[in-house]
């Protein structure tokens, strides 16, 4: 069977959505073994905002946070 031809089941579409759906910034991984998806991966970004950085006056962009060294990566499976 080509690729072309493949079709992913609606169980495994749902699982992809809901994978990408839960999460605000991070990224889905999809691992996939002789033409079969086998794992999909989330790791979600938390970004952190601290107090001094809002006393401070410093000018922060308008939209989301810019990452910053006191980030976080939360991996979750």
């Amino acid at each position: 069977m080509t690729p072309s031809t493949k079709h992913l089941s609606p169980t495994l579409l749902s699982r992809i959505a809901e994978a990408i759906n839960s999460i605000r910034y991070g990224a889905v991984h999809i691992t996939i073994h002789d033409s079969q998806v086998v794992q999909i991966e989330q790791t979600e970004k938390i970004r952190v905002c601290h107090e001094a950085d809002r006393t401070t006056g410093g000018s922060q962009p308008s939209g989301p946070s810019r990452p910053k060294e006191d980030q976080w990566n939360v991996g979750s499976e």
